[in-house]
């Protein structure tokens, strides 16, 4: 990742994270409020959703966890780690100057503006390929490029859900605040964990 995105002469130096989102199971809610609200139509249920991040290192993290309605584009502007990566880059200055982010997506996602105006963070995400639009050589080899790379991210998504706790799902009487500290502490101890205990 370092050599593809920004070790190279005349690449801008570039703080990588791959984000996505998760769906955590929920229970079916009796208050109709709650149920439209948990709602995932791209789930199909009742769901939790989280933001899902993989830095160049491997590093895993999760962010909270938002009610399954909402859209993954509005849960990447309004959820703050946005916000967060701006504050950063802000600080972590390499020779004087702002490293930016770059954002690595899925083309689902429409937030190339957002990330500009955090910052000025950047954004990679495979060619939306307009209707009846082929795409040209060099946007097949980046959007196959960006794609196989999202693939790493998967691996952080499934130890993500690996806590029983988390992979139980919402159940009724727990307590939402607790629900959402296991999803938050569990990525970070994973990062720290050895394979024979995941």
């Amino acid at each position: 990742w370092n050599a593809k995105y920004s070790e190279r002469p005349g690449v801008e130096k570039m703080l990588v994270v791959m984000w996505d989102m998760t769906g955590i199971d929920a229970y079916k809610f009796s208050s109709a409020e709650d149920q439209r609200d948990t709602y995932s139509k791209y789930y199909a249920g009742n769901k939790f959703k989280g933001g899902i991040g993989t830095q160049l290192c491997g590093y895993g993290v999760t962010w909270e966890l938002w009610t399954g309605h909402c859209s993954d584009s509005t849960y990447h502007e309004e959820s703050g780690y946005l916000q967060e990566q701006e504050e950063f880059q802000k600080r972590y200055l390499v020779d004087g100057e702002i490293v930016r982010f770059c954002n690595v997506h899925d083309k689902g996602y429409r937030v190339r503006a957002a990330n500009e105006r955090h910052g000025n963070q950047l954004t990679a995400q495979p060619v939306f390929g307009k209707s009846d639009l082929r795409f040209k050589g060099r946007d097949t080899l980046f959007s196959a490029s960006i794609a196989s790379d999202r693939g790493g991210n998967e691996r952080t998504v499934n130890v993500s859900k690996r806590s029983g706790y988390v992979k139980r799902g919402y159940q009724p009487g727990m307590d939402p605040v607790m629900f959402n500290d296991v999803w938050l502490c569990w990525m970070f101890m994973a990062n720290f964990m050895y394979s024979p205990v995941l």
